[in-house]
């Protein structure tokens, strides 16, 4: 006889009840947070009120539902999700190459050294210890901590950097882990680092689910080797949000492809918190939301549509009723939700709301439009050659390639995947390219997932291996100068 089933609630219950006693731990550990915006206060210094709240809702939840209790459901779910093929697949992955990038990143400080006046900053005497520290690095590591976080200098001019222009959800998990593993200096470079690797394997897991939905199992698996190898991949292990966005869109797709809608709302506010552009997340989900409005010729017919035609999930007319149309453009919103939440402490912090946006040109971006950065490229190359702009501007020429790939990649993503995901590729590669050029390009282009899905698919069985050999190589390279203090991007 199977076990009775437990009601949503009740797994609801454990799940906030297990939240409650670790936000409490954090709370003993770093002694809580006080939050003052305007007259309103926010003051939680003491676990105890917590743990309070985490046993009532425990005894209510075992009163009302006795079966299944946390400590026997919650370890079988983990064990059933560990021995599933998509995390299995994303665990040979992840190993794979993190670790290789790593050790690539140190031989390159041994062997290459560091470019002339680097580093500019380094808090242990040991590289290795040192090697999580690298360029943004440094603004993420301050906000985490609790004695600085933000802060923002008034009379500063407009080439002053300041760090309101990095969203807080990463640096706040980066915070929660470093005071559970004790506070001190180290934790922070250990936290940031566990974070970013967590997330990576967490966004690898989504990204497989999302292409088998498309794609053979054989293919979802080299979709994950094809985004882990490619040439800007080494941001999976640095201490930057490349991760985390990664993981919040994957799973905002994921869920939304499967109207899941809390879910899917949850992992679009995280994307909104994470960095400035990941409010634009809301265009891509609203137009996979309206697809069954589209014209047919813009929706493929994927393996999840047809499932739904074929009765177990809901029919394609309930899809288009205005009562399910509410519940998804509000799961939609919620990336723009979270900028304007992050706006809204801005505004408390500095008396302009979009302050974060501004600060953006003390890092050399203004806007001149996609036609300069073409013509610019244009006329160099005319006048130096081919060979001058490759030897004299390298560096530039390593994030075109990027971006030319992921462009390249769009019109086929639309005809095979949908057009929701060409538009996530558009809306996340050319805002910043009329923004600031090839600034940090390549960057931009490793976490637009939907090209890896359609470049696993597209090439050959007997090309696989040449593709990823490639990436990596050139991801070997782009490693060591990120290690290395060179100029990348």
């Amino acid at each position: 006889m199977s076990p009775p089933v437990l009601p949503r609630w009740a797994r609801a219950a454990d799940y906030l009840a297990l939240l409650l006693v670790v936000i409490a731990l954090i709370i003993a550990a770093s002694g809580g947070v006080r939050i003052k915006y305007g007259d309103w206060h926010f003051i939680m210094t003491s676990p105890y009120r917590l743990l309070a709240w985490a046993a009532a809702m425990a005894l209510v939840r075992s009163v009302f539902a006795r079966q299944q209790p946390i400590y026997r459901h919650l370890p079988s779910a983990i064990s059933r999700s560990v021995r599933a093929t998509p995390f299995r697949a994303a665990a040979a992955t992840w190993i794979g190459t993190r670790p290789a990038i790593f050790l690539v990143g140190y031989l390159a400080i041994v062997v290459i050294g560091y470019a002339p006046k680097a580093p500019p900053y380094r808090d242990f005497d040991n590289e290795l210890l040192n090697l999580p520290l690298r360029w943004d690095t440094g603004w993420y590591l301050q906000i985490a901590d609790p004695n600085h976080g933000y802060v923002y200098e008034r009379r500063a001019g407009a080439e002053y950097q300041q760090n309101i222009v990095f969203f807080p959800a990463f640096p706040i998990a980066v915070r929660v882990v470093a005071l559970l593993l004790g506070g001190h200096k180290g934790a922070y470079l250990l936290a940031g680092t566990l974070v970013t690797l967590a997330a990576f394997l967490g966004a690898l897991v989504y990204l497989f689910m999302l292409a088998r939905d498309e794609l053979s199992d054989d293919q979802a698996h080299t979709a994950l080797w094809m985004l882990a190898a490619y040439p800007f991949a080494f941001f999976y292990g640095a201490i930057y949000t490349e991760s985390f966005f990664l993981l919040g869109t994957t799973a905002a797709f994921y869920h939304s492809r499967r109207r899941e809608w809390v879910r899917a709302g949850a992992w679009g506010l995280l994307v909104g918190l994470t960095r400035p552009n990941g409010f634009l997340l809301s265009v891509p989900l609203a137009v996979l939301v309206i697809s069954p409005w589209l014209p047919a010729a813009l929706v493929r017919a994927r393996r999840a549509d047809r499932s739904d035609e074929a009765g177990s999930g809901p029919r394609r007319a309930d899809r288009r009723s205005p009562a399910a149309l509410v519940p998804s453009l509000a799961a939609a919103a919620m990336p723009g939700v979270g900028m304007l939440i992050y706006s809204a402490f801005i505004w408390s912090l500095t008396g302009h709301p979009l302050a974060w946006m501004a600060g953006h040109a003390a890092w050399g971006r203004h806007y001149s439009g996609l036609t300069a950065l073409v013509t610019d490229r244009y006329n160099y190359i005319a006048s130096a050659g081919v060979y001058g702009y490759v030897s004299q501007l390298p560096l530039d020429l390593l994030n075109a390639i990027g971006v030319v790939f992921v462009l390249a990649t769009a019109w086929p993503v639309a005809r095979r995947l949908g057009l929701a995901y060409a538009v996530f590729i558009l809306i996340n590669i050319l805002p910043p390219l009329a923004e600031g050029g090839m600034l940090s390009a390549g960057r931009f282009s490793c976490v637009l997932f939907p090209s890896f899905i359609w470049l696993a698919g597209a090439v050959p069985v007997r090309h696989r291996a040449g593709w990823i050999a490639s990436f990596a190589a050139n991801q070997a390279l782009n490693a060591s100068l990120f290690y290395t203090w060179r100029q990348l991007f």
